[in-house]
């Protein structure tokens, strides 16, 4: 075979998996590298350029397709610098999954007659529903990662001008932990769109026949009482919750992009969290959080008025304890956040808890 359309035939394959703007000026620096090898073997050995000295040459120079690939950027859903954040918020979110299946098992398994068909047809349901869970967290998981590799310079392949005096101080204190970062934008993300869009998710009922639904699943209209989990109260303070998130959400963006905290993020994220203080006290301070009425049960025919009572004591004290909860991190955070501006060292009991 003539050498040239051997040269013809693999830059042509080559070009096949080149960017169509870059193709011509590509091929073109190939053709340049090969006659370059050419002429210098062929003075080497003092052998004109043949069909054998063409072949040796192109297999030095490598398959089509790799040497395409070297002149194109490598291509991730999730990139390695982001994997190891990705399998931490998975690690975080599917036992939560699993935990609410197991406890929609558990409730499905006290309304029912405990015999081997019913058995199987709840655990086969329950399997079904973590599946399909699962895969819509996963989903939205990796489409967040997904975004955040193709936006974020950090991430990406694309060649921009850094400047070695924007390298941050050499401490850990000073590194943004991106999983925990995402999946504090993820949560929030969810809270903004079930509680905005979908507070009917959020339900609780009770069947005359003594048969219960519970959160996140559909709202019967054949049972004797029903209601959405959140109250007026709870709906009331929605907007600012709202704002509240969304804002945390622009901070922890910031972040990712900027891949260290500096002195007005972190009064920034300070801000927040005492908003957050704030807010979670004046809902404590206020009314119940949730929908749950022991009246409303006994008229629906609930045959406990004590058992119906400790539902609504345990659903408003839940509420409580999150508040609470909610306020302690919050508090320590805020607590880290200044000690960091006030340029001092945290001792190894604060440095456990939320990060900067």
């Amino acid at each position: 075979m003539n050498p040239i359309d051997l040269i013809d035939r693999y830059i042509a394959e080559v070009g096949k998996d080149l960017p169509r703007k870059t193709r011509l000026d590509i091929e073109a620096e190939i053709l340049s590298a090969i006659e370059d090898m050419l002429t210098e073997r062929s003075q080497k050995t003092g052998k004109p350029v043949d069909e054998k000295m063409t072949v040796e040459i192109l297999k030095d120079y490598g398959a089509p397709r790799k040497v395409a690939a070297s002149y194109q950027p490598e291509r991730f859903v999730i990139g390695p610098r982001l994997f190891s954040s990705f399998l931490t918020v998975v690690k975080v979110i599917l036992p939560i999954v699993a935990i609410i299946v197991l406890v929609k098992l558990g409730v499905s398994l006290g309304q029912i007659e405990l015999t081997f068909e019913n058995i199987f047809k709840a655990v086969f349901l329950a399997i079904a529903d973590l599946l399909g869970t699962t895969f819509m967290a996963l989903g939205g998981i990796i489409v967040l990662f997904a975004i955040v590799q193709r936006v974020l310079p950090e991430f990406t392949n694309k060649s921009v001008e850094w400047d070695p005096y924007t390298l941050p101080e050499a401490t850990p204190r000073n590194r943004v932990e991106t999983g925990i970062t995402l999946l504090e934008i993820f949560g929030a993300g969810l809270a903004i769109v079930l509680f905005n869009f979908f507070p009917q998710l959020i339900n609780f009922g009770y069947f005359a026949n003594r048969q219960w639904w519970i959160p996140f699943t559909s709202l019967e209209t054949n049972s004797a009482w029903s209601t959405t989990i959140l109250s007026q109260a709870f709906l009331g303070y929605l907007p600012a919750l709202t704002i509240l998130w969304f804002l945390t959400i622009l901070l922890d963006v910031t972040l990712l992009a900027r891949s260290h905290w500096e002195t007005w993020t972190r009064w920034s994220a300070f801000g927040l969290k005492f908003i957050t203080i704030v807010l979670a006290g004046i809902m404590l301070a206020g009314p119940a959080l949730v929908n749950i009425s022991t009246e409303a049960l006994i008229a629906a025919g609930f045959p406990n008025p004590q058992a119906a009572k400790l539902i609504e004591n345990f659903a408003e004290q839940g509420a409580i304890v999150a508040l609470v909860i909610t306020i302690i991190t919050s508090l320590v955070t805020a607590i880290r956040l200044i000690i960091r501006l006030t340029g001092r060292n945290l001792s190894p009991t604060l440095e456990k808890f939320a990060h900067p």
